[in-house]
């Protein structure tokens, strides 16, 4: 039997109003986008969805909003990460209210944990949520790490079902893979990357959850799609397209890179007329209105480009038959 958790899961951003709240209907427009090209599953309120600038009622809304907008097409993974084991409790029993699928949970952040206080969160949080529990490890945000032999107890003590590894560190994920596979557990693991899809999928992942996927969810699905089918240098093209079109967003300037990648996103879906409006949540920068006019134009051009380089592709291998 296929699992239903596997290939590509959108970690979708938040469109928001004038006045920073969630915009409902433009998330269940932005879904509709994603099932429309193909993706596998949800992962809601997650870093793309800049869920730390929304309160429990926000948050517990566009998660209920994607699930009733999913209408369990595919899974919804709801993130509940927080900065204590408390507040992430009440985010994943609200997810499991309003009919997520499973949740996600980083280590808390802000003060800095040991190993054994995050078994003790995984462990509190299992205990209390009657939901599959996923590690979301991503140490680049929240400033602490999981360390493989915690990963590899909370996965033989059947804490957690599965894991977001967002830190790009293939050789940390193939020995989780590994452990998972050797010890015969079920396990399943994602790799929140872009630049690495196809390298995931061969390390073992069965999946991956790309921010790129909100603008791009076609050219995302056909990496995974490639590299499923043992079809190599398909899934190198398509990553290389994937890596063009990241670029696009170094052309913003004067805010963060976190901020450049989600303003990049939310203008591209903005004049697709996905989504209401670009804005992010303050301070993130968003791009101006002639900046968001250049990213669609550069985006333009690059996926003429690979539309022409495809045909000749075709038409090359028609020839050699």
């Amino acid at each position: 039997m296929t699992s239903r958790y596997q290939g590509i899961f959108t970690p979708l951003v938040t469109p928001i109003t004038s006045d920073e709240s969630p915009d409902l209907a433009s998330l269940r427009r932005l879904i509709d986008f994603q099932l429309e090209n193909g993706v596998h599953g949800i992962w809601a309120m997650g870093t793309s969805a800049e869920f730390a600038s929304f309160d429990e009622d926000q948050r517990a809304a566009a998660v209920q909003t994607s699930v009733e907008a999913v209408r369990s097409r595919v899974p919804v993974i709801a993130n509940a990460s927080d900065a204590s084991t408390r507040k992430a409790i009440r985010h994943a029993r609200r997810a499991a209210e309003v009919g997520a699928d499973a949740v996600a949970v980083t280590p808390p952040y802000y003060y800095p944990h040991t190993q054994d206080e995050l078994l003790a969160h995984y462990r509190a949080i299992r205990a209390e949520v009657d939901l599959p529990l996923y590690i979301y490890n991503i140490p680049q945000t929240v400033r602490v790490r999981i360390e493989l032999g915690t990963a590899q107890v909370l996965i033989a003590e059947g804490t957690v079902a599965g894991i977001k590894d967002s830190q790009n560190d293939l050789e940390w994920f193939r020995q989780l893979t590994l452990f998972a596979r050797q010890q015969n557990l079920p396990f399943v693991a994602f790799a929140g990357t872009r630049y690495l899809i196809d390298a995931a999928i061969l390390a073992g992942a069965q999946g991956a959850i790309p921010s790129l996927a909100n603008a791009f969810p076609d050219v995302c699905v056909a990496t995974y799609n490639a590299v499923a089918a043992g079809d190599l240098a398909a899934s190198v093209d398509a990553e290389a397209t994937i890596i063009e079109l990241e670029s696009v967003a170094g052309l913003l300037s004067g805010g963060s890179r976190n901020a450049a990648i989600l303003g990049f996103l939310k203008a591209i879906l903005h004049r697709r007329g996905v989504i209401e409006s670009p804005a992010l949540t303050a301070p993130l920068r968003t791009p101006t209105a002639e900046e968001q006019q250049l990213l669609y134009d550069r985006v333009q051009e690059l996926l003429a480009a690979s539309d022409q380089a495809a045909s000749a592709a075709r038409l090359a291998s028609t020839t050699k038959r």
